[in-house]
């Protein structure tokens, strides 16, 4: 009997034994999968999307590049068995302190996330005046990328509904860009079959803020109406999904009165980093407003 009790005593550490070696691989692996599959979605954008070399390591997708060395790190700490050390190191109000500042930045991307995802669509049912085609970057080779292709294409769609509209197409030249987008927005979208006369060029903007103060005033000049009758006028935003909710917030904190958003759908490689970079923005905008209360209305 005591040799039966002492046999089964070895048997239930052994198998713990196991199943600590188990959870340890188990998590080696873990981390491994998830360097791997950030390095490869990294890798996998800058093909699809080609830019120069210092644009790619000054835009967001750099993140991706960062946490695949970020959880190659853990994998080799797990593998020598050091990162259980440096755990139980850390000190137990730091570690509650980080985990609920894990907990709190969840809960805060979850609802700007929410936000994000929910912004005013169009029903097709409104006539509007003007239609703001936003830009979203070219190539090295000033070509357009395939998320603001779609939001040509939906502009170009939509003005054949709004045949009374004006168009604007907005943006700047970037960095590492070889010209303003706009030089390339205009003829992209005309060649949907809009005229050129209906298609005006705005080529200074560096962001979305920008996009909308520069447009205003274009509109203004073109139409010989003041900026408030342009602020006042139906207007239609044609953006990417995930950036129309922001982009219709910006339009009304500059002062106008009446937007309806026109979303393009991201292509499915980029909906993560897209996605991900616009909770960021999101927060950083919220911030923004509350500290400074900018961007403001238009006088």
């Amino acid at each position: 009997m005591q040799w039966s009790e002492g046999g089964r005593a070895e048997s239930h550490s052994t198998v713990k034994v196991c199943s600590i070696c188990l959870l340890k691989f188990m998590i080696f692996i873990i981390f491994v999968l998830i360097s791997a599959l950030s390095f490869f979605y990294f890798v996998a954008m800058q093909i699809a999307s080609p830019g120069t070399f210092l644009g790619t390591f000054f835009s967001f997708s750099v993140v991706w590049l960062l946490c695949a060395v970020f959880f190659a790190v853990l994998a080799v700490l797990q593998k020598k068995k050091l990162l259980r050390t440096i755990f139980f190191k850390i000190k137990r109000s730091i570690k509650i302190f980080l985990g609920i500042f894990v907990f709190l930045c969840a809960v805060i991307c979850g609802v700007n996330l929410f936000f994000i995802c929910n912004p005013r669509l169009s029903d097709g049912k409104e006539k509007v005046q003007y239609v703001i085609l936003l830009g979203g970057g070219i190539t090295k080779d000033a070509e357009l990328t395939l998320s603001v292709q779609n939001r040509v294409r939906v502009a170009g769609e939509y003005l054949k509904t709004q045949p009374q509209a004006i168009s604007v197409v907005t943006g700047g030249k970037g960095r590492f860009a070889p010209c303003p987008e706009s030089d390339v927005l205009k003829p992209a979208l005309e060649s949907y079959g809009i005229e050129g006369k209906r298609v005006l060029a705005e080529n200074m903007a560096k962001d979305t803020i920008e996009n909308f103060l520069f447009s205003v005033k274009i509109l203004s000049e073109h139409e010989n109406k003041t900026v408030q009758e342009i602020l006042n006028a139906p207007v239609a935003v044609v953006t990417s999904d995930f950036h129309l909710a922001r982009a219709e917030r910006l339009a009304k904190r500059i002062g106008f009165t009446d937007v309806y958003g026109v979303a393009s759908k991201t292509p499915a490689l980029f909906v993560l980093n897209s996605y991900s970079r616009e909770i960021c923005s999101y927060i950083k905008l919220n911030l923004r407003i509350l500290f400074t209360g900018k961007p403001s209305l238009l006088k």
